[in-house]
């Protein structure tokens, strides 16, 4: 590259982890507004971004010399793909890096559901010892549904194995043969998923047709017993009909760390029988690390041209 490469880079991290070289001038600024970002990004070969920055339509119409928007991590639900595609603005991403860190929060949700664990905490620190309140249950002999079998839902279910659970899948895509023996996994439909599991995990990504997946009518498919956790994103579960279902005890209890509105408010946050996290799945030293890293790695990749097609076709397909 003759000439450098200009980046902004809109959100908090680690420009070092990014690791790019001399042929890039970076500049950082992580609390741009919107109305500042429309002023400048005709300047910009590429953007950086997390999940703050909304790189919309109007905004790629306004970058005249953009060639490439990334974004570490997972989820592109900020990002207008089609309308980059169509002005020949490549996106990518690095869903690969979240993985592990994903995959142990659900497990730690799943624990903190059955557990009583939050109660658990409060009853004691307020002086309490309710003890008898506080039975739980195993995770040992249950049945996890696991509503999206990529990279994140078939670690959930690897780890999940472990613990004695049985696993059931369900995915719109056709899953390899090898990979539902080695998770000992039966694949099933949404509807049946839902009534036979003890826990379900969600692990799609937000789009049209996952908009509201879960709302009253197939939270009502659910057990009395069962608990929901999600961690992909907040619109796929209506989270109205989620805390009417809880209200009701349609269900045992639910778990999410994502959210229609980002912070939430409002009646989830009182709704009984809830768990809640400040969207914290990914949110590791050693996630955040892998993943600037890897996005870095495929700005550099992209622009040096050694790779024509660095991401994933619609690259948050998979959750």
């Amino acid at each position: 590259m003759k000439t450098k490469v200009r980046l902004l880079v809109c959100d908090r991290l680690d420009l070092s982890q990014l690791g790019l070289d001399e042929n890039f001038e970076v500049d950082y600024r992580p609390d741009i507004t919107r109305e500042e970002l429309l002023r400048s990004v005709g300047g910009y070969d590429g953007l950086v971004v997390r999940s703050r920055t909304r790189v919309d339509r109007e905004v790629i119409e306004k970058a005249s010399r953009l060639r490439l928007v990334a974004r570490p991590g997972t989820g592109l639900d900020n990002i207008d793909v089609r309308a980059a595609e169509s002005k020949g603005v490549a996106v990518v991403n690095s869903p690969e890096s979240l993985v592990e860190a994903v995959a142990e929060h659900v497990i730690l949700l799943m624990l903190a559901l059955t557990r009583k664990l939050v109660l658990a905490d409060s009853s004691v620190k307020a002086g309490g010892w309710a003890k008898d309140a506080l039975t739980g249950s195993e995770l040992k002999g249950k049945i996890l549904g696991i509503v999206g079998l990529g990279r994140i839902g078939r670690r959930v279910g690897e780890i999940a194995s472990r613990f004695g659970m049985s696993i059931v899948g369900y995915d719109v895509v056709p899953i390899a043969e090898e990979t539902l023996r080695s998770l000992e996994c039966k694949l099933a439909s949404l509807d049946t998923l839902l009534s036979a599991a003890d826990y379900v995990t969600i692990h799609v990504p937000l789009t049209p047709e996952t908009s509201h997946l879960i709302d009253s009518r197939r939270l009502s498919m659910m057990k009395k017993t069962a608990f929901l956790v999600n961690t992909s994103r907040g619109g796929v579960v209506e989270e109205r009909s989620l805390v009417e279902a809880l209200k009701e005890g349609e269900i045992a209890g639910a778990a999410l760390d994502v959210f229609e509105t980002e912070p939430p408010g409002g009646a989830i946050l009182s709704a009984p029988g809830i768990v809640l996290t400040p969207h914290i799945g990914g949110q590791t030293l050693e996630a955040q690390a892998d993943a600037t890293k890897a996005v870095g790695e495929k700005i550099m990749q992209f622009f040096r041209k050694e790779k024509r097609t660095v991401r994933e076709p619609l690259s948050a397909k998979r959750r």
